[in-house]
């Protein structure tokens, strides 16, 4: 059964408590998180011999992200006029997630030293955090982060306090670590992912979203930046790249739809489809934050899936295993000729000299 969601503060609520401004906002991720992560679950499940639901991986991600923003920032405190300083804590972030601040379901994923994301090399829970940060530099900025323990007067009792430091933000790599090199995504963005905090608030205060709309979603953008004209995939082969089940998949297609955040072509359903013959997957294209829909009146419609036949299909379509190759159609599964290309004529082709006999005037 499926998690029910649940929206712990609202847009506002969370944009304060988080300091988002125009200058305190994207968060660069590795593009090998989403690799890295299938990989773990699926050791994971081989060694406790019991699979975890589409919402842990999406936890994990989606955890790894915030902890990038609060370091990178430098938010693990709040001000409030009625009840004074308040820490953003495990707790805190746990409803930030959707979670309620005492659960435990997930603690396996954060603990400090044990827990899954500190075994493969992405967090590490530190008590000196950054309070503050500037940059450097005039037309290549790095970012100096100023630490609380620069200023003991004023930070005291925290060490019993540990945020999880994220680790790829230093150093993308063990070895790099070794070496003392910084090609962490705080300082070089080769091979990243831009997602904004917008975005993960828009999910997180959304009870239809959460977690796993969001780690769709930025999977989609990482996939989308590679593919510039729209990423095709299929619900199974996604299940298989994010470790969401295919359930969850075809139920968060639907919901990043609805609100504007993603595009689909919605390619038609083969009534008739031969056997050796293969549909091509939809394609997908990702919507930047301030296109979401953010009332009832700007939500889309889902198209029903329109029915065709094969012949109307390899026509307006095309046949997913089939590739024109020399002139030839092949089969791209078997690597064979299936039949001569039909050739491309234009009116450029056309030899004015034989227009001369023709009972009419050609243009």
């Amino acid at each position: 059964m499926a998690r029910k969601r649940q929206a712990f503060f609202t847009k506002r609520e969370m944009k304060i408590m988080l300091n988002v401004n125009e200058y305190q906002n994207y968060v660069f991720m590795p593009n090998e998180i989403f690799a890295d992560f299938t990989k773990a679950f699926t050791d994971l499940k081989v060694e406790t011999e019991k699979g975890k639901t589409s919402t842990h991986i999406a936890y994990a991600y989606s955890y790894y992200f915030l902890a990038n923003y609060m370091w990178r920032y430098a938010q693990y405190r709040h001000w409030d006029d009625e009840v004074g300083e308040i820490n953003l804590n495990e707790g805190l972030i746990k409803q930030f997630l959707g979670f309620p601040a005492k659960s435990e379901q997930y603690t396996y994923l954060t603990k400090s030293k044990v827990g899954l994301l500190e075994k493969i090399g992405y967090i590490r829970k530190e008590s000196d955090k950054p309070c503050d940060y500037w940059y450097e530099g005039e037309k290549y900025k790095e970012v100096i982060f100023i630490y609380e323990s620069r200023y003991p007067e004023v930070y005291i009792n925290n060490k019993n306090w540990k945020v999880a430091m994220p680790v790829k933000g230093f150093w993308r790599d063990a070895e790099n670590e070794r070496d003392g090199d910084e090609t962490g995504t705080f300082y070089q963005i080769q091979d990243t992912h831009q997602i904004g905090i917008d975005t993960f608030i828009f999910c997180m205060t959304n009870p239809e979203l959460g977690v796993e709309g969001f780690y769709l979603y930025c999977f989609l953008k990482f996939m989308t930046d590679r593919f510039e004209n729209g990423y095709d995939c299929s619900n199974k082969k996604m299940a298989h790249l994010t470790g969401l089940s295919i359930d969850e998949v075809k139920n968060q297609i639907g919901s990043l739809e609805r609100y504007n955040m993603i595009t689909n072509d919605h390619k038609p359903y083969c009534l008739d489809k031969p056997k050796d013959k293969k549909c091509k997957a939809n394609t997908y294209g990702i919507l930047e934050y301030d296109q979401f829909a953010q009332n009832l009146i700007q939500m889309n419609v889902i198209p029903e899936q329109r029915k065709i036949s094969k012949e109307r299909y390899e026509r307006e379509i095309g046949w997913a295993n089939e590739r024109e190759i020399d002139g030839n159609i092949v089969d791209t599964d078997t690597g064979e000729i299936i039949r001569p290309a039909k050739p491309k004529f234009s009116v450029n082709d056309i030899d004015i000299s034989d227009m001369d006999d023709l009972p009419f005037e050609f243009h």
